[in-house]
């Protein structure tokens, strides 16, 4: 722990004066308590927004274990199974078809995170961002027998390299964001890891880079620091080219909730769908290239963590990542479909 700065996860390093008036805030909110909207807790506002326990929600999965904290997810399609990281335990639960939960792998060991995923359906694999003390590296699954078949270090490339999520390219290399540092790193065919982009830009004031995803057309990867928040472009010819997107229309962040910053970022069409918090934004160019682009805001259930893709179905996880770091006990975990028709 830095001198004056207390980690805490999804809102890595913030100082400590701030944590402690949020800590005690937290000390005053009970598990049944009535929270205002705009608390910072991750509660939607009652303007269109949903309930906090999600039960005006589409569930497609309410988790029975009441510690999770799942704060990412990914969807397999060939067995149509839903994967999900714990800040809690920092295992992997699956939940399948028939909406059966278990336990897809146990590490959990302490100080353990399992954090964003991604499934690559054409070779089977089950990519997870996984830290521990902050240090970060990327376990590979085989999801047809269920073995660990990589355990990636990410300090080649920096000796204090985090991470907080992975973006899976067609020729099965990948890209893995920097919670912590203004990087992203890039590991290769052969599992070898290197610094793919580094600018200040992917440096957050208090929290640093978190989800990405490509273009449309794959000329670029947008990815967004938590907090402060802001949109930023990456172009994959040239990663040097960091630039960031101009967005008018909706404020970028949720409302008056400070601590919820753009938490999973999904391309679905030709728009960016972004989690934030007790908000959903849909992010649409204005231009070919994606500097400049339009935000409109819709409200949903508190705690959203994840978007997970399956086709052109949306889902979402409210993983109240903000409840784990401060300490409040949280509502029930689930998986639910978001309406994408219904979205600003």
């Amino acid at each position: 722990m830095a001198h004056g700065v207390l980690t805490i996860v999804g809102m890595t390093r913030l100082p400590a004066s701030l944590l402690t008036s949020l800590l005690l805030l937290g000390a005053c909110v009970g598990a049944e308590d009535e929270l205002s909207p705009d608390d910072g807790f991750d509660d939607s506002s009652e303007d269109g927004g949903g309930k906090a326990d999600g039960s005006d929600v589409d569930t497609v999965h309410r988790f029975t274990d009441r510690q999770l904290f799942p704060e990412g997810g990914a969807f397999d399609p060939t067995d149509s199974s839903f994967y999900v990281g714990s800040l809690r335990h920092g295992t992997i639960t699956k939940v399948d078809a028939l909406g059966r939960e278990t336990v897809f792998y146990a590490g959990g060991e302490a100080g353990r995170l399992t954090l964003g995923m991604q499934v690559d359906a054409a070779r089977r694999q089950l990519w997870v961002c996984t830290t521990n003390n902050s240090l970060g590296r990327i376990w590979i699954f085989d999801l047809a027998t269920g073995t660990r078949s990589a355990n990636i270090d990410l300090a080649p490339a920096n000796p204090e390299a985090s991470c907080n999520d992975v973006l899976l390219d067609t020729d099965g290399t990948a890209l893995v964001s920097d919670r912590e540092n203004p990087f992203i790193y890039k590991i290769d065919s052969a599992r070898r890891v290197s610094v793919w982009a580094t600018d200040p830009l992917l440096k957050g004031k208090l929290v640093s880079l978190n989800s990405m995803a490509f273009t449309p057309d794959r000329s670029a990867v947008l990815t967004a620091p938590y907090l402060q928040p802001a949109l930023i472009r990456i172009s994959v010819a040239n990663p040097r080219d960091v630039r960031k997107v101009a967005l008018s229309g909706d404020m970028f962040m949720d409302g008056f909730n400070l601590l919820n910053g753009p938490d999973d970022l999904v391309m679905h069409g030709n728009q960016l769908i972004v989690a934030f918090g007790s908000s959903i934004k849909r992010i649409t160019p204005t231009d070919a290239s994606w500097t400049r682009a339009r935000v409109k805001s819709t409200r949903t259930i508190g705690g959203v963590t994840a978007l997970v893709q399956n086709g052109d179905d949306l889902y979402g996880i409210n993983g109240q990542s903000v409840r784990f770091a401060l300490m409040v006990p949280p509502a029930p975990f689930q998986i639910f479909e978001i309406d994408t028709a219904k979205l600003r």
